[in-house]
């Protein structure tokens, strides 16, 4: 995977969550994923192609994470993961995507995009890009954990 990828992702989902959440994350090690089950209690997922490469963005977090996140946005009290919450993870996997396309696109990629999906539970699986890799790239919170795993291989030419 070329690693000119991870930074506009690194860079949208830390500027969302700051700009729409007032949220401030630090981000953990980068490191290789070797399993495609979730890290989080509800994961958002999108897959993205062009010309040059295609693969996925899956964005999970810790259930406490996701309930300050939505009580921040959406200013009303959340308690558990209902369907308020895996819309927000939906609508914040879809800014996280569409913000890094932006940065993307000046680097000569156009990407085309999916609409999100999005689940619950840790028993669930994610389906990046067979045989490639998968980074993923823990985030910190004051409120709990949420993990962006990204995965794009080249196009065959």
């Amino acid at each position: 995977m070329n690693v000119e990828f991870i930074n506009p992702f690194l860079h949208s989902i830390t500027n969302i969550l700051n700009t729409m959440a007032t949220l401030n994350v630090e981000h953990g090690s980068i490191s290789l994923k070797n399993h495609n089950t979730p890290l989080g209690d509800v994961t958002g997922i999108i897959c993205m192609s062009s010309p040059q490469t295609q693969g996925t963005l899956a964005i999970s977090f810790s259930a406490p994470v996701i309930i300050d996140i939505t009580q921040r946005m959406l200013n009303e009290k959340v308690s558990a993961i209902d369907e308020t919450v895996t819309d927000l993870v939906g609508e914040l996997t879809n800014m996280v995507s569409g913000s890094a396309k932006r940065l993307l696109d000046e680097k000569g990629y156009d990407f085309d995009m999916a609409t999100p999906e999005v689940f619950s539970g840790k028993d669930k699986v994610i389906a990046h890009q067979e045989n490639t890799a998968v980074i993923i790239i823990p985030l910190k919170a004051e409120s709990g954990d949420l993990f962006v795993e990204i995965c794009f291989e080249k196009n065959a030419a």
